[in-house]
This record gives structure tokens, sequence and C-alpha cells, in this order.
């Protein structure tokens, strides 16, 4: 899924379902002023590659997700630390914390988190 294209779908996970006029509509609002045939092309191929489905049915035709957002995003970030981290998500949590990008709050949330994932699976082995 290029940039663009996930732009398009944050767009319709926003809207739930909607027409090429509507999620259109939906990208203005955030910033991205695109062709009307731009946009129905995108869709077009979005849902070519199964990220869609479409209500052909009905004109004009509805698109909506085929896939929730949090699962996208998660196996997006799975690619991401594989090709840029070797698979290694400590590498870029650690980058992350070097570089000075999080704020205290966000480190008390990952710290957080890694309490939690703790407490939940005590029984994972250390991968090192």
């Amino acid at each position: 899924m290029t940039p663009a294209e996930l732009r398009v779908m944050k767009a319709l996970w926003e809207l739930g379902r909607g027409s090429v006029a509507e999620v259109r509509a939906a990208l203005q609002q955030r910033g991205n002023e695109l062709a009307y045939t731009t946009v129905m092309t995108m869709l077009g191929r979005l849902a070519a590659k199964g990220a869609l489905l479409v209500d052909k049915t009905r004109e004009p035709f509805v698109y909506r997700p085929a896939h929730r957002r949090e699962s996208v995003l998660r196996e997006r970030l799975r690619e991401f630390v594989r090709d840029v981290f070797d698979g290694q998500a400590d590498s870029l949590v650690l980058r992350l914390v070097e570089d000075e990008s999080l704020t205290r709050e966000e480190l008390r949330e990952i710290e957080r988190k890694i309490a939690d994932a703790e407490t939940a699976s005590p029984k994972k082995k250390d991968k090192r």
C-alpha cells in the first residue's frame, strides 16, 4: 500500500464507508486535495488489492474497508521493523529514545505498556 493509498484508507476508516465524493471530501478535510478521478482510481486499486469492499449494486458505488485499521497498521509496522531494523523492534524503540523524539508522557506510557506486557505473559522467554 502506497502512502497515498494509506491516506485514502485512513479517510475511509474515519467514514466507515463512502462514495468517491464522500472519500474525496474526507481527504480534503485532512488537507489532501485530490481530483475526483484520482480518488476513484485509488479506490479501484485498493479494491483490486483486497483492501476495500465495493457495493456495486447501487449508484454511486459505496466503498468500505475490508480490514480493521488496527490490523493494517500493525502489519505495516511489522513490515517497517523488518525492513528498516532487521526485525529488531527494540532497535526502533531505542532509536526513538536516543533521538529524544519522545516526550516524558510518551516514555511513561511505554513503561506502562511494558509492565502490562510483563504481567500478562510472565512465561515469555527473553529473546536474547
